[in-house]
């Protein structure tokens, strides 16, 4: 008997369930997932504010039946997963979603992109491919088979101490380092959306970012990173455009976004991108049309 599960890794700052994430989740379990959620940030003796998130996600107009586990802000997303995983919440799952709350999306239905890359019966996919560094599927949703998961190469990933990690040492031996042990295993890597240019492997660019509005508008993965409108960290000029980006606006409201900018200011940044890193990026893009002037028009 096949049973999907979804490991979800979620920061809890408040304990209300932003109404973008229940959209995640919602069309999520409406793919057949059984929703197991990692909350960072929760102290695990806090009963009464678990109890107060558990509220927040069982009720209102969508409720989200899910089971919440309370954690240490330790990890991101692969320590919350490797949590997860010691709890044994992938145990008889067939299909085990990785997933994270660092996106605003599906502002498309996502059931029929899950059908269509389920008919590949893939050993492991992902969202978006990423050449950056090396070929890795981006880990903010990423699906495995039972047998791709239980494959020592790609358990030996999840055994590593990403609770001690800085957050680029849990992207290179997290993120990359899943990529790196999928090749290993000689896995075929299969993505719902891939670039089509060699540029995007030879600058090591991140298509979430430098191709946000292709990515947005393929039909293959109608997401938006969380870190792009908030930080926008590599300079993109047409970020300001989000609003009118959104292909339904009854589907996935706009307001939701505008909320969490609010409540989210802009993290430190230590340095900006300069001009011509912004113009190489605008080059590069698939979008690079519209890319283009927007930068030149900004600078």
């Amino acid at each position: 008997m096949s049973r999907s599960i979804c490991l979800f890794a979620y920061h809890a700052p408040a304990p209300t369930l932003p109404p973008h994430t229940r959209h995640l989740l919602d069309q999520i379990a409406g793919c057949g997932f059984e929703l197991h959620v990692a909350v960072s940030g929760l102290d695990p003796n806090d009963a009464e504010g678990l109890t107060v998130l558990q509220n927040s996600f069982t009720s209102g107009p969508t409720p989200i039946a899910a089971t919440l586990y309370p954690r240490e802000n330790s990890g991101l997303d692969f320590g919350a997963w490797q949590d997860l995983l010691t709890r044994n919440c992938d145990a008889e799952a067939t299909e085990i979603l990785f997933a994270n709350d660092s996106i605003f999306g599906p502002m498309t239905p996502l059931q029929p992109i899950v059908d269509n890359m389920r008919a590949h019966h893939s050993p492991v996919w992902g969202m978006v491919r990423s050449e950056a560094i090396t070929a890795h599927l981006q880990s903010w949703f990423l699906v495995m088979t039972r047998e791709t998961l239980d494959h020592p190469a790609i358990r030996r990933v999840f055994q590593q101490p990403f609770n001690s990690m800085s957050k680029p040492e849990i992207v290179l031996h997290g993120e990359l380092g899943l990529g790196l042990a999928i090749q290993a295993a000689k896995l075929e890597m299969t993505a719902s959306w891939t670039s089509k240019r060699g540029l995007a492997r030879l600058l090591s660019l991140n298509p979430m970012h430098t191709d946000w509005r292709t990515v947005l508008h393929s039909g293959q993965a109608p997401f938006i990173k969380t870190e792009l409108l908030r930080d926008n960290p590599s300079g993109v000029a047409s970020v300001h455009l989000w609003r009118s980006e959104i292909p339904d606006k009854t589907f996935f409201d706009p307001d939701w976004i505008a909320l969490y900018l609010a409540n989210n200011p802009p993290r430190v940044q230590h340095k900006k991108a300069g001009f011509r890193a912004r113009l190489v990026q605008a080059l590069a893009s698939e979008d690079r049309l519209r890319a283009l002037p927007a930068l030149l028009m900004g600078h």
